[in-house]
């Protein structure tokens, strides 16, 4: 019997007939606490990655993807307001402050040259949802995000989800808060001890 596999790529994605929009996770770090306990160092996020079209129309440009986390309190936010309401999120490009972005190494933005990346959810005819992204300044949008060496910015970038596709990322979203805010983790941990230490006769006494 092989072994089991150590990593898991979760991940749903939309294809559109101009871009793709898929949905994945990221972690959270954890770090020891005392001598034998465990706590959540850095919280995980969900991350939207919103992928062109190639030029040829064949395929998608998976190298020009441009990507948008999710705080978990965003998450909750989307869940509260859609499909309803539209909602708008925008994160400052300020990256040496705290990328947005997976990675670390972007660019710190001088002042006054301020680029925000919007995503912005809005229900559209039949039950359906628009997902966009773009790069905006001073409320213009279309702009090139930081060291673009591009002829042509990718954004912005749409998909239009159908209900059934919504519901899925709504599930995506609700089961994935205690994975982001790494509660499943720690409360298995902390009530395999607790019962641990209740069988050996140490529980606690109110």
């Amino acid at each position: 019997m092989g072994m089991m596999p150590r990593r898991g790529f979760p991940q749903y994605t939309v294809f559109g007939p101009d871009s793709a929009l898929s949905i994945r996770a990221v972690l959270p770090q954890f770090r020891r606490a005392g001598t034998d306990g465990v706590s959540v160092e850095r919280r995980g996020k969900l991350v939207f990655e919103f992928v062109p079209r190639n030029a040829s129309g064949a395929g998608f440009a998976w190298t020009e993807k441009t990507l948008f986390s999710l705080s978990v309190e965003e998450v909750g936010l989307l869940l509260s307001q859609l499909p309803g309401n539209g909602v708008e999120l925008s994160h400052s490009m300020n990256y040496g402050v705290g990328s947005d972005d997976e990675s670390s190494d972007g660019v710190m933005q001088q002042s006054g040259d301020l680029v925000e990346k919007v995503l912005t959810i809005e229900p559209g005819d039949g039950a359906t949802l628009n997902f966009k992204i773009d790069y905006m300044k001073n409320g213009v949008g279309g702009q090139s995000p930081p060291q673009f060496d591009h002829a042509i910015p990718t954004t912005p970038l749409e998909v239009t989800l159908q209900a059934g596709e919504f519901e899925v990322i709504k599930s995506i979203f609700q089961t994935s808060i205690p994975y982001i805010l790494g509660w499943n983790t720690t409360m298995d941990i902390a009530s395999a001890a607790a019962m641990s230490k209740g069988m050996s006769g140490g529980g606690n006494h109110y």
